[in-house]
């Protein structure tokens, strides 16, 4: 890290000297300060922010209601698996990872080089020592803090950084900004994960994450996603990854996948249509409920007003947020949305004591989702993935597990967002710039 700071240091220092030497130095030195403020005010709320976060994550260590949820069998070729605790989704993960024959594709944003990071890499290395084959993918930011030991994997295994930490120094590159937020696990094109969870030891008993295993066709579908990302990133030929089945155009209603992405130039026929747009057309098609749990809920305007309409048809809203986030910027930009929900009908439900992180949603008793995405800025540019399921099982599963998490939170009154202070006022109006990006 310090490394990078010296290259930045020496970068700004040419630089100085180059333009002072310059007879627009008067035009340029506005430019040049004006960007060296940019960066260190981003550097201090990235890192700051991380820190603050760390810290609060440290006072919300508690057991939260979960139950284990039984497997459901969608038609006659899916079967799909929610899991609400980490310990029991890195358990079955660890298990079919062993059970590996052919190929294990892995990605996710944070793989941490504690305890539950170090079992996955052992048991990784050793199917990639028995011949099976072991593409690995991590995001450069999420996993900004993997130990450089734990980074160092043998040659057997093929690793990819999506967005390596130097790209931050290039400033003119847009994906610096564009993050891989994806959580996928393929394991002989057979079995499927997505979801929430990241890979380590919070994650695993102090964060209420959701994730899914799905077996059946579908799971060729989310190897086809890994395997378009991870060739956009690797153009060498030894390191591409060619699969022996192709994309699927038909639409199925009864279970889907969907992305987000950064440009449409790069979407594939199954992922023209993005998760906005579907959270969309489910909104607008609500006639009863609408059940949603989300760490950082901050839709854009178009989302907020299909929500309006669904409450002005009777449709009740119930959203599960938590009470505090581990993003304070996210708990600031919130309160005035919230406010508006809460006075047309719909009920706010504050899950305490600790980070809720699931993305899912379920409506009307049959339409549900769990993936990556959050309802926010953010997921409209990153890499993100859903599963999208419409059956009456699996969303009656969906209902049991959001009634549980209701038995930890408490209804977010009107009167707690509507007279916020002068002080909190002000962040409010100065951040409001950003909500597009956060």
């Amino acid at each position: 890290m310090f490394r990078w700071v010296r290259i930045l240091i020496v970068f700004f220092r040419e630089l100085f000297r180059h333009f002072r030497r310059s007879p627009a130095w008067p035009l340029a030195k506005i430019g040049f300060y004006s960007t060296l403020y940019f960066l260190v005010t981003l550097i201090l709320l990235i890192y700051g922010g991380i820190a603050l976060s760390s810290l609060r994550r440290r006072r919300r260590r508690f057991k939260f209601p979960h139950r284990l949820l039984d497997e459901v069998q969608v038609e006659a070729n899916h079967r799909l698996k929610i899991y609400n605790y980490g310990s029991y989704t890195f358990k079955d993960m660890l298990d079919d990872i062993d059970s590996a024959k052919e190929s294990i594709y892995l990605e996710t944003y944070i793989f941490k080089g504690d305890a539950i990071g170090r079992e996955f890499k052992r048991r990784l290395i050793a199917k990639a020592k028995e011949g099976v084959k072991i593409y690995i993918a991590f995001d450069g930011f999420g996993s900004i803090f993997m130990p450089l030991g734990f980074r160092r994997w043998p040659k057997e295994c093929i690793i990819n950084w999506y967005g390596p930490l130097y790209t931050y120094l290039n400033f003119l590159w847009l994906g610096t900004y564009i993050r891989d937020h994806r959580k996928i696990l393929i394991i002989d094109n057979k079995i499927g994960y997505l979801g929430g969870m990241n890979i380590g030891r919070e994650y695993a008993t102090t964060w209420r994450d959701t994730h899914l295993r799905m077996e059946g066709p579908t799971v060729e579908e989310l190897a086809l996603a890994f395997a378009e990302l991870w060739n956009k990133y690797n153009h060498g030929p030894k390191r591409r990854l060619e699969l022996p089945f192709k994309p699927n155009p038909d639409d199925d209603h009864i279970l889907w996948l969907r992305e987000s992405r950064p440009s449409p130039i790069f979407g594939s026929i199954a992922a023209q249509k993005t998760i906005r747009d579907t959270y969309l057309e489910a909104f607008d098609n609500a006639q009863k409920y609408i059940l949603i749990t989300n760490p950082y809920f901050l839709p854009d305007t178009l989302m907020e007003i299909s929500l309006m309409q669904a409450m002005r048809r009777g449709v009740r809203v119930e959203i599960i947020i938590p009470e505090r986030t581990n993003h304070l910027i996210v708990d600031l930009l919130a309160r005035p949305l919230l406010h508006r929900i809460i006075e047309a009908g719909g009920n706010i439900w504050l899950y305490r004591k600790t980070v809720i992180h699931s993305k899912t949603a379920t409506i009307d008793g049959s339409w549900s989702t769990v993936g990556s995405a959050n309802l926010d800025g953010r997921s409209l540019i990153n890499y993100e993935i859903n599963l999208f399921v419409n059956n009456p099982d699996f969303a009656q599963k969906m209902e049991e597990m959001f009634r549980d998490d209701l038995a930890n939170c408490r209804r977010a009154e009107l009167g707690e967002f509507a007279n916020p202070s002068f002080f909190r006022r002000s962040l409010e109006l100065l951040l409001a710039p950003l909500r597009p990006f956060v």
